[in-house]
């Protein structure tokens, strides 16, 4: 297995470890801790909630909290430092694969990533990136899956191009200089990288896989055990967040640009490359465990039988709306 996902699970393995046993003592029981990455393609829903007052109207205290990588989030989350998180789908799983107290009890969005080359790439195809130096944000993150999933597609290895992780704030001057010729990065960065002129889209993700799964929202089980109704209410919110989203297009745009300091211009172009959903339907599940089986591949996940009633907990979904 990828030493830095081993390394990354062995420190959450030791972060239980010192913590102990998650207590709801610890912490006011009328606060919520949510985990999210604040950009459009992790949080939308989850900002428009907020800054509308959601959590207010329904009678519940939240605390947010934001983190860098998804990977982070899974962490805090089995720490007993939050009790919801917005999060990849791929971090996800594998943290349930590491047997990591926590289930998918929402979606999130599809699609919403791409691939960013300089503005005077001579890239062309796909085969163009063999021996080409090619960042992602983390192994284990859905832009690696990606990436992984669009080289077996075009029976390319990825022995044949040079792939490295990086911090996100890095790779635009490192794209500038000619240090990398490449990123797989979500939304808003894939779309900021032609309006800051820094560089263009090769591939948005729709075209690498239609509707593939990416942000997921997860719950501690402890959360879920002890605080079901609360659950409910906050995904009902969730759900009311993402229809605001399509139903109040204009206002959601401005809402999200001016929280996420982007350009009203460029945030109406982001969403349009980002699938909004509250409630996983079929297709959702069937390609998330489809995720999966690309991550056995690829040495992430061990669990052999990794189903859907292992990652997923539904039932605490709005009723007139479940799968």
């Amino acid at each position: 297995m990828n030493k830095v996902i081993i390394t990354v699970f062995l420190a959450l393995i030791l972060i239980i470890a010192f913590f102990g046993v998650y207590s709801y003592n610890d912490h006011p029981k009328d606060t919520v801790r949510i985990g999210y990455l604040a950009n459009d393609q992790h949080s939308s829903a989850l900002t428009i909630a907020n800054v509308k007052g959601m959590f207010e109207e329904a009678g519940i205290n939240v605390e947010l909290q934001q983190f860098n990588v998804g990977s982070n989030i899974v962490i805090a989350m089995a720490a007993g430092q939050i009790d919801i998180g917005y999060v990849g789908t791929a971090p996800a799983t594998m943290a349930i694969d590491k047997g990591m107290p926590l289930k998918i009890v929402a979606a999130v969005n599809e699609e919403g990533s791409g691939i960013v080359i300089a503005q005077n790439s001579t890239i062309k195809n796909i085969t163009d990136f063999e021996n080409h130096i090619v960042c992602i944000p983390s192994k284990g993150s859905i832009q690696d899956i990606l990436l992984n999933y669009l080289l077996q597609e075009n029976n390319i290895s990825p022995k044949d191009i040079d792939i490295r992780e990086m911090q996100l704030s890095l790779m635009p001057e490192a794209l500038q200089s000619g240090r990398i010729d490449g990123y797989v990065i979500w939304e808003p960065y894939v779309t900021r990288a032609s309006s800051g002129g820094y560089g263009k889209t090769f591939m948005y993700s729709d075209e690498i896989w239609k509707n593939h799964p990416c942000c997921v929202i997860i719950a501690s089980d402890n959360f879920r055990q002890n605080n079901p109704d609360k659950l409910k209410k906050i995904l009902k919110i969730h759900k009311n967040a993402t229809d605001y989203i399509y139903s109040n297009r204009d206002d959601a745009a401005s809402i999200l640009s001016k929280q996420f300091n982007i350009d009203i211009n460029t945030e109406k172009e982001i969403l349009k490359h980002i699938k909004f959903l509250a409630i996983p339907d079929e297709d959702f599940i069937v390609n998330d465990l489809k995720i999966v089986n690309i991550q056995r591949q690829l040495g992430y996940v061990d669990h052999k039988t990794l189903n859907t009633s292992d990652i997923f907990d539904l039932s605490f979904l709005p009723p007139e709306t479940m799968v």
